[in-house]
């Protein structure tokens, strides 16, 4: 997937003001390439250490990434105080259990730490029930 500086400075930007909460959004885009960033309320009972997107702001999101003929390129969110790599929970809610299958099929999910505050960092990952596969993030203006 493709990022511009000015995208990943406002996604550290969003990370930034939510800490310690995580934070969280979705990226809509064409080919890979991010097109727009779609910050959304984390409404999670413990927001510390876990994500839940409003849902009425996430249908808001979906429907403009439709308007707009973007596909769904990524959740994100932030891990604040550990790294970014997908927990037990991020599995969990990434797979449907009851259909066997992933909950946005073909959709990544990017992850941000600010565990280290002068160097925040961010990966994207492909998520399938157990399995962890780790994409190339790439940066261009």
């Amino acid at each position: 997937m493709i990022l511009t500086q000015a995208q990943l400075d406002q996604l550290y930007a969003q990370m930034r003001a939510d800490a310690p909460h995580e934070t969280c959004g979705m990226l809509g885009g064409k080919a890979g390439r991010a097109q727009k960033i779609y910050p959304i309320k984390n409404i999670a009972e413990n927001r510390v250490k876990n994500y839940l997107m409003d849902g009425a702001e996430q249908i808001r999101a979906m429907q403009d990434m439709d308007d707009n003929g973007y596909d769904i390129l990524a959740i994100y969110h932030s891990h604040p105080v550990t790294q970014p790599y997908p927990s037990a929970t991020d599995l969990r809610d990434a797979w449907d259990a009851d259909l066997q299958e992933p909950r946005y099929p073909d959709t990544l999910y990017v992850i941000m730490s600010l565990r280290q505050p002068d160097a925040p960092e961010i990966r994207a990952y492909q998520l399938h029930d157990q399995t962890i596969t780790e994409i190339e993030l790439e940066y261009r203006d």
